[in-house]
């Protein structure tokens, strides 16, 4: 008991950078579910809005519909500027293009000679060049209706009609294909980050500190046996470990309403949990290494540590962006295959499915305790000789 009352006293040493990292995982999740707030039901359009100045010299009523329909899509103002001040302000980028209809244009814009819209932008900036894509598509509509015998008017309602976002908009709906990933895929996909960044961080140095030769020689001397050390340590490095597990569920929870406690929300706590694990057998490993040298480099190590695991295991990068080498490589890592189980998760795998990926990442725990043992006897060896 008194080694474990001693392991939390050391662990509260670290307690800032627990609540930076949590807060930098709070952050993240934040950030990933902002992006996730919509009614998947509902079509979402975003149009590309600039800075036009027209000028109808023709007043009619076609002249009139392209003015109406660029009010639609930009913002349109009406000014007069000398031919130098329009530039000067177009190459300033204040507005995008100036659009000047010319007299007669409604009378004369189907004969071969029909006079042409003119239009002022940068030909350096693709801006002008969509406005100009645009207009030109919405006059060469109304011209194709005239010709097939509708009057100016059908013409003019029909094209308007046509060019409304709202009746193509569902093809940017939220689709169920195996491309687009829910908000629950989203929010766990970088959830063991945090867990190895906090657990690290905060308990790393502190078991490293327990097998310092200054500490190992008292607990020699005491009356506290080695095995109820190991065994203290271990439990107070489980019980930190199923806090921020439990912590980085609840920040992640917030944010899952609708996926909480369903099969997928299930399985993915349970590949979670079982990383969990895995990073406290991995952290086990380190501490079997000599404590002094990785003391000084702690900072540094825990970064190294993390930063690689989350990158190599497609934590960080999509799995499908990866290399050939690179994935080579994460398949060692527990990241790898956490992440290879999410993925299962998403497009609906049952635990049967999924229980290759949490065995994976139990081999590489059980390496891991299997190396410190080996290490730890290695370093008594060399010490006693």
């Amino acid at each position: 008991m008194q080694v474990f009352k001693a392991f939390f006293k050391l662990i509260r040493q670290y307690k800032i950078g627990l609540f930076l990292y949590f807060g930098l995982c709070a952050m993240m999740t934040i950030l990933v579910a902002t992006q996730y707030n919509y009614d998947e039901d509902e079509s979402t359009f975003t149009n590309e809005s600039f800075s036009l100045i027209v000028k109808d010299n023709d007043n009619s009523k076609l002249s009139k519909a392209v003015v109406d329909y660029l009010k639609t899509q930009h913002n349109v103002e009406f000014h007069d500027y000398t031919e130098d001040a329009l530039k000067d302000l177009i190459y300033s980028e204040f507005y995008t293009a100036y659009i000047e209809i010319p007299e007669g244009f409604m009378n004369k814009h189907l004969d071969e000679d029909a006079p042409t819209i003119n239009i002022l932008y940068d030909t350096g900036r693709a801006s002008g060049s969509f406005v100009e894509l645009q207009l030109n598509s919405f006059i060469q509509g109304i011209q194709r209706y005239e010709n097939a015998r509708f009057d100016i008017d059908t013409a003019i309602s029909n094209i308007k009609e046509a060019v409304e976002t709202e009746n193509f908009v569902e093809l940017n709906n939220k689709s169920n294909d195996s491309n687009s990933n829910s908000k629950l895929y989203s929010l766990f996909l970088f959830v063991p980050y945090g867990i190895m960044s906090m657990v690290l961080w905060c308990v790393l140095p502190v078991v490293l500190r327990f097998n310092s030769k200054d500490i190992k020689s008292r607990t020699a001397v005491s009356s506290i046996s080695s095995n109820k050390k190991t065994f203290a340590m271990f439990m107070g490095s489980t019980l930190v470990g199923i806090m921020v597990y439990v912590a980085m569920l609840i920040l992640s929870g917030c944010f899952l309403k609708d996926f909480l406690f369903t099969e997928k929300w299930w399985l993915a706590a349970l590949n979670l949990f079982v990383f969990s694990l895995v990073n406290g057998a991995f952290l086990m490993f380190l501490a079997s290494f000599p404590s002094e040298s990785l003391l000084k480099s702690k900072d540094v190590l825990v970064n190294i540590i993390t930063i690689a695991f989350s990158f190599l295991g497609g934590i960080f990068v999509p799995l499908e962006l990866l290399g050939d080498d690179v994935r080579a490589v994460g398949r060692f890592l527990p990241t790898y295959w956490y992440a290879v189980g999410l993925q299962k998760i998403e497009a609906g795998s049952t635990l049967s499915d999924v229980s290759s990926c949490f065995g994976m990442q139990a081999v590489f725990g059980v390496f891991c305790l299997a190396a410190g043992l080996a290490i730890s006897r290695v370093c008594l060896y060399l010490k006693e000789n």
